[in-house]
């Protein structure tokens, strides 16, 4: 591993050549090797999904692994995304001039050498990558066992890809079934730059643990949608309906909906109907089945702190925004939240008290996504505020450094 890393960083250093013009080469040929090869993935994939089967893995992990012809061409649309952005490594901004003539001005330039480990998602192999070369970085790529032979062919063919340009060390994908490469790994401080964990609370905090390195961790997404008093009524159940059944099994689904009590006359029993259509399992406070006339199950405390990844949805009432905000603050991850509301004061204050990645005012949490916003793909949802907050594209795998042009001065 300590050779393995040592040669991401020697790759790193050859990124740093790399122009626009070889820069999409290399995209044109990942692009290339991905569709001629898309049946072998795909089949690939399906043996991960034998195998989830076989191992009674649960509907949001089997959701998350699964590569349907839509979801690659998709990665692939994603890969072009990318190479289209402008390049950002070695762009100059904020310049000024002092006293003293000083030209002064910040470069933006990689990170490095990246170490990110994944559960799941296979297609999280081929964003990385292309975020990575983008970006100027070399990355480390260890994914779930889960997804062990949908890795290894994305692997391949990214160093496929590589080979004619570049050293192909710039993009490591490691084998999917050894936890003792990542111990070492999370070791090798001088080598590697940064290591970004993508999954539950175990693996966050196995890695915050055991890394010798900073940790941007992209953790859990329990999020939440607020439905205020003056929501439209219409408007609030479209988007809470989108929010946690338009694929139940991502990090920015909705876990809790929260409605202020006055609403709930005009909106509870319409909201009932609706996720009925959809299957949903609601877990309701007092205040919900008081507005009803079926009986539902009890929220718990434990319900309001669960990720559920699945088709279950906790429905929390309060009486103002206050209480709305104090229960985001107790239990929410930082990840996305939302506001459905008429009234701009209403939603400037949520959105001035609310700490999360990505907060949505009448939209749907699920835009909080790289490839929504403008990114192409998304090395994850950084929920650490330190070095990204929110989805990490081109611009938050880089830092900047200062240029200062001078002639001759000197500092009495």
């Amino acid at each position: 591993m300590k050779k393995l890393a040592k040669n991401a960083k020697k790759a790193s250093k050859e990124l740093l050549r790399l122009d626009s013009k070889m820069k999409n080469q290399i995209f044109d040929e990942l692009i290339h090797h991905l569709e001629k090869r898309k049946k072998d993935v795909l089949e690939e994939n399906k043996k991960d999904l034998e195998n989830a089967f076989n191992n009674d893995l649960n509907s949001a992990m089997v959701d998350r692994l699964k590569l349907t012809d839509e979801r690659f061409d998709q990665m692939v649309a994603g890969v072009e995304a990318i190479k289209n952005q402008p390049d950002m490594v070695g762009e100059f901004y904020g310049e000024f001039t002092n006293d003293l003539g000083l030209k002064i001005k910040r470069q933006r330039v990689p990170l490095g050498v990246i170490l990110m480990i994944f559960e799941s998602r296979p297609n999280v192999v081929i964003d990385c990558a292309a975020l990575a070369l983008k970006s100027s970085n070399s990355i480390i790529l260890k994914g779930g066992k889960e997804a062990k032979h949908s890795n290894e062919i994305l692997g391949e063919i990214i160093q496929d890809s590589l080979q004619k340009f570049i050293s192909p060390e710039a993009v490591q994908v490691l084998a999917s079934d050894s936890r003792e490469q990542v111990e070492e790994l999370l070791s090798l401080k001088d080598d590697i730059d940064v290591v970004i964990p993508r999954g539950g609370h175990g693996l966050i905090n196995y890695v915050y643990e055991t890394a010798k390195m900073p940790v941007i961790a992209h953790y859990q997404g329990l999020c939440h949608m607020y439905l205020d008093k003056e929501a439209d009524v219409d408007q609030a159940i479209n988007l809470a309906i989108n929010a946690k059944t338009q694929r139940t099994g991502v990090c920015n689904a909705i876990e809790t909906l929260i409605i202020h009590e006055d609403i709930l006359p005009k909106i509870a029993q319409k909201l009932v109907a609706k996720f009925d259509s959809k299957g949903t399992q609601l877990k309701v406070d007092k205040g919900f089945q008081g507005a009803i006339t079926q009986e539902l199950e009890n929220a718990t405390d434990e319900d309001w702190q669960t990720e559920y990844l699945d088709n279950v949805l906790s429905v929390k009432t309060v009486k103002n925004l206050d209480e709305a905000i104090e229960h985001i603050d107790q239990y929410g991850s930082h990840h996305s939240e939302c506001i459905v509301s008429t009234n701009e004061k209403t939603c400037a204050e949520f959105l001035k008290r609310v700490d999360a990645s990505c907060v949505m005012i009448n939209a749907s949490t699920r835009f909080n996504d790289g490839g929504q916003l403008g990114l192409g793909a998304e090395l994850g949802i950084s929920t650490t505020k330190l070095h990204a907050y929110g989805p990490m594209g081109v611009e938050q795998m880089t830092t900047s450094r200062y240029v200062v042009l001078g002639d001759g001065q000197i500092r009495e």
